[in-house]
């Protein structure tokens, strides 16, 4: 009896791989006007795939203007958005273009996965309106991001704390030095953040709250 063990385990291993097979070929045919669609549209110059819709709930704007010129593509089988199921963390390898500089690969990465980034908006929606679908560009100025926007204008540590790791215990040094640098000046008054515009303020509290990941780099 034992010896037909290892027989059947790879009968068995021979029909799961001929199953997959199948099943990927039907996804293929299932896919297959998207799949030419995909290698003809560059999604990098869709507002709606970078989000951009969702401004002032968004993450920064500076190179809006480099992917809406398409100067930024994806490589190869990253155009391909049915893989995407594959790609929780949201990561993708492109190109970039300059016309001086010649072009050159880049990562570009999301600040969270696509649940995460959906749990962001309902939160924003919940705090705003009570329900967990809203406007969000309406939502956005009836949040707390809003309130140190339009009122307060000051990053103390007594506003943020708690937030996210970067600010669990900040400290005003901490804070005057990520606005210094999220605003590429040298003023060292630039807790109150006079030097953004407004939708830049939302966008740097709605990033420091998120995930300051960015902030740490920059």
């Amino acid at each position: 009896m034992l010896r037909f063990l290892p027989l059947k385990l790879g009968r068995l291993y021979r029909c799961l791989k001929l199953l997959l097979v199948l099943g990927l070929s039907v996804i293929l045919l299932m896919n297959t006007h998207n799949l030419f669609a995909s290698f003809q549209k560059n999604e990098l110059t869709d507002r709606r795939f970078i989000n951009l819709n969702k401004c002032p709930a968004c993450f920064g704007t500076s190179w809006c203007r480099k992917f809406m010129n398409g100067q930024v593509s994806f490589e190869s089988w990253g155009r391909l958005r049915f893989l995407d199921v594959f790609n929780v963390k949201n990561v993708f390898f492109a190109q970039y273009g300059e016309p001086r500089e010649g072009t050159r690969r880049v990562v570009l990465k999301r600040l969270g996965s696509n649940q995460e980034l959906a749990e962001i908006d309902q939160k924003i929606c919940k705090r705003a309106t009570g329900r967990p679908r809203c406007d969000l560009i309406q939502a956005m100025y009836k949040t707390e991001f809003a309130r140190i926007n339009g009122d307060v204008r000051l990053l103390t540590p007594g506003v943020v704390e708690g937030w996210s790791d970067l600010v669990h215990c900040p400290s005003q040094r901490l804070l005057d030095r990520v606005v210094r640098r999220y605003a590429e000046t040298k003023d060292s008054g630039s807790f109150l953040l006079k030097n953004l515009k407004d939708t830049e303020r939302m966008q740097l509290l709605m990033t420091l709250a998120f995930n300051p990941e960015p902030l740490v780099l920059q």
